[in-house]
């Protein structure tokens, strides 16, 4: 009951914050109706004619510095060094900047993993060398000193623990989260195309990096890979074809919390991804094959992508402005389903509007799932197929909490529906999401399933505290069909240096 008192009084105080904020803070408000300061909730622009008068120069804030810059600064100005010039006829400017990420949560919640409540402070840092080259050339390393990037693997203390681990616990050491170096064939070896008129514009990565496809719905983890990119191909009626292989040899992981294995034998991830893009519509057509004869790892499987953005006003532009995205991805254990490979089907769509005058977001996003559709591969602490549908379904990346609602249960039908207001040129937001889902292993209407229906209400604020520093609170309550309700807090800071 504490818990479910601190959970409210966290969503009243954001949302109390954000309707301050609309009524008196950041910009002069205008005179509005009892309807109008409902919708948009947050800041609204009147849109004037174009002036006359010549408008004055607007400086620039004062760029944010980077914990390390030798050889050039992040977003600065003045003159160019001049650079080594290779053999091949590249010109290198070698930048070397030093950033990280630093985050420190307090949370309380009960949702739906183990039964019991977690109470925890718990923190992680994230460093990053980056080695810029050219503009299209760099290595990038990245460390996590203070966790292994899986749950229950990162340094907290933990008051209240499902798992029974109450106490201290000290992750500290040297964890590997990505390193890698990309760059463009054309530009490495310009003197092989001085009139730039031939076809070796290829881009190229390797090493350890982020492969995220159908926003995470098909795959999203740090793989030890190799890519090839070719870029701005011309078809008939398409303005733009980009053609992406992967080839993946380790850090694959695959399947929930709860049933997670890595692909550590003979074997890979065989990956050919396709983007178009037409007057009106960004297509993803996206194919992955996984060669893993071991069944307790998965098996061997294959997946398909199919994906559709467009971005258009419509006849009610004075009302709102749509976009919208729909998905279709698809599973198939190529022998017997496994817990982490399994035939199954995702529909997804994605329907979102800006109110005229405002930067506001209102959001829909249903889904449905046919049989078990399962994930390629996932980074240990993110989300499972829904994630990318709603922050009930995202998982905050930091200590043991995954999400409020589950993110992996594909065998279901449900829906996200959120706002999203903006004050103070976006330093400042607020999203209030209501989002559910019904199980439909037999049938969607008349049969109750696996009995693990569910829905959620979650508030997140964020509040910019200068040029490094973001405040975060967040809240939720859940009701979780044949077991235990859900809620929870956290509030969080985020420090990036």
């Amino acid at each position: 009951m504490r818990a479910m008192f601190l959970t409210i009084a966290v969503a009243t105080a954001a949302v109390t914050t954000g309707a301050t904020v609309a009524i008196g803070g950041g910009a002069p408000a205008q005179s509005k109706g009892f309807f109008d300061n409902l919708y948009p909730l947050g800041e609204t622009t009147p849109v004037p004619r174009l002036s006359d008068k010549a408008v004055p120069y607007v400086i620039p804030p004062d760029r944010p510095e980077l914990l390390v810059e030798m050889g050039c600064k992040f977003l600065g100005n003045g003159n160019l060094p001049q650079g080594i010039k290779l053999p091949t006829g590249a010109v290198w400017t070698p930048c070397l900047w030093g950033f990280g990420t630093w985050r420190t949560a307090m949370q309380t919640y009960e949702s739906v993993g183990a039964p019991g409540r977690n109470t925890e402070l718990v923190t992680r840092l994230d460093l990053f060398a980056n080695l810029n080259l050219t503009t299209t050339d760099k290595c990038i390393v990245g460390v996590a000193p203070l966790d292994k990037n899986r749950f229950t693997n990162f340094t907290r203390y933990s008051w209240e623990s499902n798992q029974g681990e109450e106490g201290g616990r000290s992750e500290a050491g040297v964890f590997l989260r990505t390193a890698f170096c990309e760059g463009d064939f054309g530009s490495l070896f310009p003197n092989l195309d001085p009139e730039g008129n031939k076809f070796i514009d290829y881009g190229f990565s390797f090493g350890r990096q982020r492969i995220h496809f159908q926003e995470g719905t098909m795959i999203n983890d740090f793989l030890d890979s190799v890519g090839i990119v070719r870029n701005n191909m011309h078809l008939p009626g398409l303005s733009n074809v980009r053609a992406t292989g992967v080839y993946a040899w380790g850090s694959i992981d695959r399947g929930s919390p709860a049933t997670r294995r890595r692909l550590n034998q003979p074997g890979g991830l065989y990956g050919l991804f396709i983007q178009a893009d037409d007057p009106t519509t960004t297509w993803g057509l996206d194919f992955i094959s996984v060669d893993d004869d071991d069944q307790a790892t998965g098996g061997d499987g294959m997946y398909i992508g199919l994906s559709a953005a467009q971005r258009a006003w419509t006849p009610w532009s004075r009302l709102a402005s749509f976009n919208t995205t729909y998905r279709i991805n698809a599973s198939f254990a190529e022998d017997t389903d496994t817990a982490n490979v399994a035939d199954g089907v995702l529909i997804s769509a994605e329907i979102s509007w800006t109110p005229h005058s405002s930067d506001d977001v209102v959001y829909i996003n249903p889904f449905y799932g046919f049989d078990r559709y399962t994930q390629v591969s996932r980074e240990p602490v993110v989300g499972g197929p829904l994630a990318p549908l709603g922050i009930s379904f995202a998982s905050p990346s930091l200590g043991n909490h995954l999400s409020e609602l589950s993110s992996f249960n594909t065998q279901a039908a449900g829906i996200a529906i959120g706002y999203q207001a903006f004050w103070d040129n976006h330093r400042r937001n607020l999203v209030l999401e209501l989002a559910g889902l019904k199980d439909n292993t037999r049938n969607l209407f008349k049969d109750d399933g696996l009995g693990t229906d569910a829905a959620s209400f979650t508030v997140q604020f964020q509040q910019a505290i200068g040029q490094h520093v973001q405040l975060q609170l967040d809240g939720f309550v859940a009701y979780l069909e044949g077991r235990d309700n859900g809620s929870g807090a956290r509030a969080e800071i985020l420090v990036q240096f």
